[in-house]
């Protein structure tokens, strides 16, 4: 366990990868702030940006002409900060570039650069401690973790980009943005590029609209999180989509991965968690298009997958052991390698499905409803000896594996019982 002492701020942190300290306002440097009514100031490069904020009262306006102002700057009072196009806070590459410990400030426009890289310090190019902090169209790059929420509630990350370091590990980069703690946020629109992660970790409330994820581990990394929306974004040649842990009471709607690929790679993945609504995806080109693990956790408990794509993945779905409770209806697989995985010798019929699309469907429709008169219910052998010994992947897609299936067709006793069934499979 680490103290630290920055800008006024007592922070514990305790070592880990996604550990983040545990944020307690302590006035170790007390400014004092001004009294009288908002000001208006603009400064021009070389200016102390730290001594103006110091002269300014509450619900003052700081311009920053277009250049370059050095950094570490901590924004202890309400104000509101605006950066011309051109103008750079740059840090000289030790420890946190901005640093906001105050309640309803707003930085808009401004270019982050310059930061630590010593995660143990818990360096990041914006630091965020206050509530209802508005950061709108920043450029954060050449730090370590991009933007850091801890414990700031009802505030707004919009339109901003974080570009992380392609020559690095992804797992020794720094995320690209990071919630902890922090509820009622609204992050929209945001593009983050070799970054880590996206965490949003014992944080509720929150909403997750029409970003971008590229190039980085995890998309977005629920934890202890819920009842938090993510909706219309895009996460493209990451290694997971949108992973869930122990959360409850997410909503998942018309957002995009594709190709999450690795061996780890899958577009949404979901552990002990419950009241999971995930409707209207398109999950293309992962190894794993849904990967289920103890959810719904609790009987009862709500997984309901509906409207959704899965196409072209390794699998479709993937299940860890025979999940009982989820609901997949209305969704379309296509052509996936294997549309329906079970871990073990298990199966998937304590799973819910009906009217789901299947391609590989060879059932017919007599009355012309769009129904199948067969239930989906597939048998297919070279899948279920690949489940049980995943080095036979190699043939996936081979005559080899076409004839095992044709032999099991021609010969029903060697046919594995069927890993699912869908009584009513929709035609298209």
């Amino acid at each position: 366990m680490i103290l630290l002492a920055l800008y006024g701020i007592a922070i514990v942190a305790l070592a880990g990868e996604h550990d983040a300290p545990e944020l307690a306002i302590v006035p170790l440097v007390t400014a004092e702030i001004p009294s009288g009514p908002p000001q208006a100031v603009r400064l021009t490069p070389g200016a102390d940006i730290p001594a103006a904020i110091h002269a300014l009262t509450a619900g003052s306006t700081l311009t920053l002409a277009p250049g370059t102002y050095q950094g570490p700057v901590h924004i202890d009072r309400q104000l509101t900060l605006v950066a011309e196009p051109g103008a750079i806070l740059a840090g000289a590459g030790t420890g946190t570039v901005l640093i906001i410990t105050a309640n309803d400030v707003t930085v808009q426009g401004l270019a982050v650069q310059g930061g630590g890289s010593d995660a143990t310090q818990g360096d990041a190019g914006v630091l965020v401690a206050g509530q209802r902090v508005h950061l709108e169209r920043l450029e954060v790059k050449d730090v370590l973790t991009g933007i850091d929420l801890r414990a700031a509630d009802d505030g707004a990350v919009i339109d901003c980009r974080v570009i992380g370091s392609a020559e690095r590990a992804v797992s020794q980069r720094g995320d690209g943005l990071r919630l902890w703690e922090s509820d009622r946020n609204r992050i929209e629109g945001n593009d983050l590029t070799n970054v880590r992660d996206l965490v949003v970790w014992y944080s509720e409330g929150n909403t997750l609209t029409h970003n971008h994820v590229t190039h980085s581990r995890y998309g977005s990394h629920f934890m202890h999180a819920s009842h938090n929306v993510v909706q219309g974004n895009e996460y493209s040649d990451d290694v997971v989509g949108v992973f869930v842990m122990y959360s409850d009471d997410l909503l998942l709607t018309d957002n995009v991965v594709a190709r999450a690929n690795g061996a780890a790679g899958m577009g949404f993945g979901f552990k002990e968690s419950d009241e999971i609504t995930v409707r209207g995806n398109r999950l293309l080109g992962d190894t794993t298009g849904i990967y289920l693990d103890h959810t719904p956790h609790n009987i009862g408990g709500l997984a309901l997958f509906e409207g959704n794509t899965l196409a072209y993945n390794h699998a479709g779905l993937r299940i860890h052991g025979s999940e009982s409770g989820a609901v997949f209806r209305g969704n379309r697989f296509h052509e996936n390698s294997t549309q329906v995985s079970v871990d073990g010798r298990a199966d998937a019929e304590g799973t819910l499905f009906d009217g789901n699309t299947w391609t590989d469907y060879t059932g017919y429709d007599l009355d012309g409803d769009g129904v199948g008169d067969l239930a989906y219910s597939p048998r297919v052998l070279s899948s279920t000896l690949t489940q049980r010994r995943p080095a036979m992947a190699f043939f996936s897609n081979t005559a080899a594996a076409g004839l095992l299936d044709l032999l099991a067709e021609a010969f029903p006793m060697f046919a594995p019982r069927p890993v699912l069934t869908d009584a009513h499979p929709v035609l298209g």
